[in-house]
């Protein structure tokens, strides 16, 4: 019997991903919004079929995991999904050599597992991994980073069309919000693992990539070595150093996504959660909304902090 099997974790009906939104994300999907050619980008992107074409390609060349096929995956799948109180999204595990995994469409998002990374997580850390894109289709990320991605990647690397096609404010505003949804994302894994350590592991394995050498490693110096990182702060040149790298990054780095986790996990948002006080989808639409008295923000009646500011909302 895993790990996973042993486990009881909680289940959170009908939650909305306001619950675990990460205030830079959305700030980031806001200044996005603003900028004027992306309506057209859109329009272009959906009319190109790029999400069919995938889908095509992945029946054709991919396992699709389902409860016939691939049943271990499928199996902790299905607990992700049900402890987000979401649909199950197609999953597909393809043969490539990359420690990935990625969630595309706008339409009917999927959800695909490369194998080497199949080969080198335990089922905790899988699952980890599924709840991380779990949380981008329940945040209704799919559409923008399916758009990052054809745009930024297909296009910008491999045929060189990026540039012309839309504009650099368009192209420097999607890249970072990309980057600031993973945030979103990694808390959506972490509500599905329900276990912070797990989850600092699972970015701690992904920065060194070996299994060889995973038990000699120690998440208190993982997260050690974050502070070391932001200590390079100290000089201008430094700070200019980091800002040129990490924007060209599709992901924030490991150590700050597992600091961003550690911190939330001890924090009370999460913690609320939980104990079942959480925003739910029926009731972030109703009428008897109120205000954050910190911030401002919409909150739902049953939300105890404010998933902007994190503050108590309490009254």
């Amino acid at each position: 019997m895993s790990a996973v099997e042993e486990k009881v974790r909680k289940k959170f009906p009908r939650i909305s991903s306001t619950a675990f939104e990460h205030p830079l994300d959305r700030a980031a999907l806001e200044a996005l919004r603003k900028i004027p050619v992306l309506d057209q980008v859109l329009k272009k992107f959906l009319e190109l079929g790029v999400e069919r074409m995938f889908r095509i390609m992945l029946m054709g060349q991919a396992i699709h995991v389902t409860t016939k096929q691939c049943h271990r995956i499928h199996k902790l799948f299905k607990e992700a999904c049900d402890i987000l109180d979401m649909h199950e999204p197609d999953l597909y595990l393809i043969n490539h050599f990359a420690v990935n995994a990625w969630t595309f469409g706008a339409e009917r998002p999927f959800i695909v597992l490369h194998s080497e990374l199949v080969d080198l997580l335990d089922d905790d850390e899988l699952m980890g991994v599924l709840g991380h894109e779990l949380g981008h289709v329940k945040a209704g990320h799919v559409l923008y980073r399916s758009l990052a991605y054809f745009l930024l990647d297909l296009l910008g690397k491999y045929i060189g069309l990026a540039g012309p096609l839309v504009s650099m404010a368009l192209m420097v505003s999607l890249s970072d919000w990309a980057r600031k949804s993973e945030l979103t994302a990694d808390r959506a894994e972490l509500l599905v693992l329900q276990d912070p350590e797990a989850c600092i592991r699972l970015h701690m394995k992904l920065a060194g990539g070996s299994k060889k050498v995973y038990d000699q490693t120690d998440i208190n110096e993982f997260l050690r070595q974050g502070g070391a990182y932001e200590d390079f702060d100290y000089s201008t040149l430094n700070k200019f150093y980091k800002l040129m790298y990490e924007m060209r990054l599709s992901h924030p780095l490991p150590i700050y996504r597992a600091k961003e986790i550690k911190q939330w996990s001890e924090g009370g948002q999460y913690k609320e959660i939980l104990s079942g006080r959480y925003p739910t989808e029926e009731r972030t639409a109703d009428h008897g909304l109120r205000e954050c008295q910190h911030c401002g923000a919409k909150l739902s009646p049953s939300f105890f902090f404010c998933p902007d500011c994190g503050k108590s909302a309490r009254v």
